[in-house]
């Protein structure tokens, strides 16, 4: 199809150009973001970003077989809203955008979507629309893949050098350093200021596998963990490449299992954490 775009991205396209497309897609791929705080460190739309650009890049690579659907800008970020800036949705109006969304899709031909996610923020309600959506839609396939999975423990212990990560972290900047350098906010970059009181609450609850109500701003100062001030590009396209060919490897067994597989959640030979209905 050589007179379609490459990436496949709904909102970049005509009305025609998604009609032409329409029997070649095998899969849509709903990214799912947030606006919240990055500290000093990183634009609100880090999350966004990431995932957008790491969801269309994949598209790239398969086209024509998948298209990218808007990015879902907001999602559950409460516990960042002691910080300027950041946006959550209810639970209840994720759900109900997600399900319009997919519905609106559905009218169009569409049945088989994957949510791709940045955001640890974001499982347990993607969680939900899992279990909850196909009861009221007919859609013949629904999973979820949080991209940051893919990344290699291995690779993330050499890169990251600070006791903390996870958040405006090191890694998580020289990755945004590799795809977007410019909502990296490179003369304000610094590392977590973080309360040693509420870091030792943070941990003794975590490692009882307990979770509790909080706010970022209980442990951290300045909204970072870690340490950005070593982040660097090079570091952020490994860990990139690693996520990228782990990605390959779910979509093309994704794209080359049998329907009724497909339609029981069983994918064989899947490494990684994939979530299906």
């Amino acid at each position: 199809m050589a007179d379609l775009p490459s990436p496949l991205r709904l909102t970049h396209m005509t009305s025609p150009e998604v009609a032409r497309a329409r029997d070649g897609v095998e899969l849509v791929m709903i990214p799912v973001g947030s606006i919240e705080q990055h500290g000093p460190n990183t634009s609100l739309d880090t999350d966004l970003v990431i995932c957008e650009d790491l969801t269309l890049r994949l598209a790239e690579r398969f086209h024509p077989r998948l298209l990218v659907a808007p990015t879902m800008p907001y999602g559950m970020s409460t516990y960042h809203m002691g910080f300027p800036g950041s946006i959550t949705l209810r639970p209840q109006t994720f759900l109900h955008v997600l399900e319009d969304c997919l519905a609106s899709l559905l009218h169009h031909g569409f049945k088989r979507f994957l949510l791709t996610n940045w955001h640890s923020g974001n499982t347990s309600v993607m969680t939900l629309a899992l279990q909850s959506l196909p009861t009221r839609l007919p859609l013949d396939f629904l999973a979820s893949l949080s991209l940051y999975d893919l990344e290699d423990d291995d690779l993330e212990d050499e890169i990251v050098k600070s006791p903390t990560s996870g958040h405006a972290c090191e890694l998580e900047t020289a990755e945004l350093m590799a795809l977007r350098p410019d909502r990296v906010k490179t003369d304000s970059l610094a590392p977590g200021d973080l309360s040693p009181r509420g870091s030792r609450l943070r941990q003794r609850f975590w490692r009882r596998s307990i979770r509790r109500n909080h706010d970022f701003s209980d442990f951290s100062a300045n909204g970072a963990v870690g340490d950005a001030t070593l982040a660097t590009a090079e570091d952020g396209w490994r860990m990139i490449h690693v996520i990228e060919e782990r990605a390959d490897q779910l979509i093309a067994t994704l794209l080359d299992s049998p329907d009724d597989l497909l339609a029981r959640g069983r994918m064989p030979g899947w490494r990684y954490a994939l979530h299906t209905r």
